[in-house]
């Protein structure tokens, strides 16, 4: 083991002059880090890279005699629905229809392999067609250009979906951030075309020419950054570089969630360079290699495929882990985001609802007491003020004994010229004589000769 140690501390002293911020600092003498210091590290590091190369080995002696682990892990799978893996009241969150899980990394990384790597694991067939179009030969001759969403499992009941990418701008570090920040922030759809500044004009004309912009605008919710280990090994330090720069990019990060690494190509490797390749992009990326970095190689053997359910769950328990937040369907918190706007609104509510109610009471009020008050002024009694029908019974009705041999006369004798008959109130005092009584402080009235008297006069 100590040579390599040896080759690892080499490997990494080349590559850190250019990512020192992002490696640890223990690779140099030159930062001032005490002799102890470094001692305790290396020791730290030679116990990562044995425990890692026990677990493949312990995986595979696992595997080899019982397939149990292999079928519950894709058992889980094929269960998952989203937020099954959550801890929390879903109803208090948004709940997507399908889990997006964004790939990304360097050109030639393996994304689209990866793509169908899982798609096999899932679907337990080695053999089915290859469902992403891989590349073959020179990373420069083609590559993807379109985002492409898989899918899984396929048949209209997927759960969620792998979308592979355009590989990362080697050129342009600018690129790869406003790309990125458009699919973090905007969301992803099936056909959106990646374009670089750096394309030439041909090659831009082409992508928004067959560039799909129908498709159904989906949240990413999880990432999984691919790494070439054959790249990592043999590659200069700019290679290192622009991979530490676009994964600790804050986009990438959910909340204090980092994108789950993929190495792939490690069948080119020895078992050995494959576990200093996954210590060393621990290292350079502040990940532990050994629960957040899975080694994917490009074969079929029952440890990769356990390796694949395993890099599923890891990214759809922290999928559910970081579901939104809804505060319109939870008041009673006031400490999330929105939470004062929606007590705010709540109080303009209430406020607005008891004006309504009371002006509503009002007109109410206002309405059925004024019918109320006009139906009983319409059994009320009229009472005249003339002092001619209030002195009727005082001192006109000693005359009545006279007058009423000659009423027929008298009624004949009325001019012509004297106003018209309120008819009206002369059927009231007609048929009600009670209230007539009433309202003049008599017992009862002498209907027939106050008649006579009313149209005498």
């Amino acid at each position: 083991m100590g040579g390599d140690t040896l080759k690892d501390e080499e490997l990494a002293s080349s590559l850190y002059p250019d990512f020192s911020r992002s490696s640890s600092c223990c690779f140099s003498d030159d930062l001032g880090v005490s002799e102890e210091k470094l001692a305790a590290y290396m020791r730290k590091r030679e116990k990562t890279y044995q425990e890692i190369l026990q677990s493949h080995d312990l995986l595979r002696e696992r595997l080899g005699k019982n397939n149990r682990k292999l079928k519950l892990a894709r058992r889980q799978i094929l269960s998952y629905t989203p937020g099954s893996f959550a801890d929390v009241n879903l109803s208090d969150y948004h709940i997507p229809k399908t889990t997006s899980i964004l790939i990304v990394g360097p050109k030639g990384a393996g994304k689209s392999s990866l793509v169908n790597r899982i798609t096999r694991v899932v679907q337990d067939e080695e053999f089915a067609p290859a469902r992403a179009q891989e590349s073959y030969g020179m990373p420069s001759n083609g590559g993807t250009f379109f985002l492409q969403e898989y899918m899984i499992p396929r048949g209209g009941s997927a759960s969620f979906c792998l979308c592979d990418t355009r590989g990362l701008s080697q050129i342009s570090s600018s690129d790869n951030t406003t790309m990125i920040e458009q699919w973090i922030k905007k969301g992803v759809h099936h056909g959106e075309p990646v374009i670089w500044t750096s394309d030439d004009s041909d090659l831009k004309d082409r992508l928004i020419r067959d560039g799909c912009t129908g498709c159904e605008i989906r949240k990413v919710n999880s990432i999984i950054f691919v790494v070439n280990a054959v790249e990592m090994m043999e590659s200069e330090s700019s290679y290192a570089h622009m991979v530490s720069t676009a994964f600790n990019s804050p986009l990438l990060s959910f909340k204090d969630d980092k994108p789950a690494v993929v190495i792939t190509h490690g069948d080119l490797l020895s078992r050995e360079e494959r576990a200093r390749v996954q210590v060393l992009v621990g290292e350079l990326l502040g990940i532990p290699p050994d629960k957040q970095i899975f080694d994917i190689p490009d074969s079929r053997d029952a440890a990769t495929t356990l390796t694949v359910c395993n890099l599923l769950r890891h990214c759809l328990e922290h999928a559910d882990k970081n579901l939104r937040f809804c505060p319109k369907r939870n008041f009673t918190i006031s400490k999330v985001e929105g939470g004062d706007k929606n007590r705010t609104r709540m109080t303009m509510f209430s406020v607005a609802l008891t004006l309504f109610l009371a002006l509503a009471i009002i007109w109410f009020i206002h309405e059925h007491g004024g019918q109320n008050v006009a139906h009983e002024a319409r059994h009320e009694l009229h009472v005249f003020q003339s002092p001619r029908l209030y002195n009727l019974t005082h001192e006109v009705l000693p005359k009545l004994s006279s007058s009423v041999q000659n009423s027929e006369s008298e009624t004949e004798d009325v001019p012509n010229g004297e106003p018209s008959i309120d008819w009206r109130t002369a059927r009231r005092l007609w048929f009600d004589e009670g209230k007539v009584a009433k309202a003049e402080g008599e017992p009862s009235f002498d209907w027939r000769t106050t008649r006579r008297l009313w149209y005498v006069e």
